[in-house]
């Protein structure tokens, strides 16, 4: 449960984007939880839940902004062992194309995206927070998987 606030925060940051205070945001979702302990206790995945009132609280308020940018430390980098400064410069340039790219995404695809690479949850339980069918959650996440390929190029294995 000690992780759980880190993802919170790179959630609340790679989905909504810099306008929002997320350490307010974070601390608003344990208070939320702390009034409904019996069933934050009751839950098999606080974690899930805590990442519901989380997204509850960021759509109930942050529902028309689009967001500015995505935080480097969160976007998954691209696997490169560069030692030399040109191939270091090189991934870095990769780096940010693709964090670029993921901001770009609408909303319902940049959600998936993040909640699967930075949360690493499972589909099924991405489908269970958004409260989509299994089959929504996997159709958004191709449809996004296929948008970053076309921006990108096939030089990113997503």
């Amino acid at each position: 449960m000690h992780q759980v606030g880190p993802r919170l925060l790179a959630y609340v940051r790679q989905v909504y984007g810099q306008r929002i205070d997320t350490e307010d945001l974070v601390a608003e979702t344990f208070c939320r939880a702390a009034d409904n302990v019996e069933t934050l206790l009751s839950c098999e995945r606080r974690d899930l839940y805590l990442l519901t009132i989380t997204r509850n609280l960021c759509r109930d308020g942050f529902r028309r902004r689009r967001p500015e940018t995505l935080s480097d430390e969160h976007v998954p980098e691209p696997a490169d062992s560069a030692p030399d400064p040109e191939r270091t410069l090189a991934r870095r340039e990769r780096h940010e194309a693709l964090r670029r790219a993921v901001a770009a995404l609408p909303q319902t695809q940049r959600e998936i995206v993040v909640l699967r690479l930075s949360g690493g949850l499972k589909f099924e339980e991405i489908a269970e927070l958004l409260d989509v069918p299994l089959g929504t959650a996997l159709s958004r996440m191709h449809a996004a998987v296929q948008r970053l390929r076309n921006q990108l190029g096939h030089a990113y294995d997503l």
